[in-house]
């Protein structure tokens, strides 16, 4: 399934696979999947996924949290959204943190060059998972970090 969604007047081309397509139809509650562009001591490309329902793989989120980030973020299927956000560590630490991430969002005046281009959406075994990058990216190399609970 090809899609399209804009966000700050940049098109995003939005791929989901067969089985990713497949999942969605039997979603219960919404999936929230966050582009994360994430700035730290490196710049890095995160994707995370919400729900307000517990299920493998995502962070289970409140109603009132999931309706807070649901504001600025536009559906792609029946229960699939998807939201771009810029990130910003609190502190600068090159490892990895096991939990919820120390972030903070980042305000930036000109959004448009951070949106990506593209974006892959899978689902295997029992988890969500994606890919995304901008015109000049490779899609096959597998870059993108995925933020999910424990």
């Amino acid at each position: 399934m090809l899609e399209q969604l804009v966000f700050h007047d940049k098109t995003i081309d939005i791929t989901l696979s067969e089985a990713a397509s497949q999942q969605s139809l039997q979603l219960e509650s919404i999936l929230l999947i966050e582009i994360q562009v994430y700035f730290s001591c490196l710049l890095s490309k995160r994707l995370a996924f919400y729900s307000e329902q517990a299920f493998e793989g995502t962070w289970q989120l409140s109603a009132d949290e999931l309706s807070t980030v649901l504001e600025n973020a536009q559906q792609l299927t029946n229960k699939i959204y998807i939201r771009f956000n810029t990130v910003m560590t609190k502190t600068c630490s090159v490892s990895d943190v096991i939990g919820p991430p120390p972030v903070t969002d980042f305000a930036i005046k000109n959004l448009k060059p951070y949106v990506p281009s593209w974006l892959n959406i899978d689902y295997q075994g029992v988890k969500w998972s994606g890919q995304y990058g901008w015109k000049a990216s490779d899609k096959n190399n597998t870059n993108t970090k995925q933020i999910r609970s424990a």
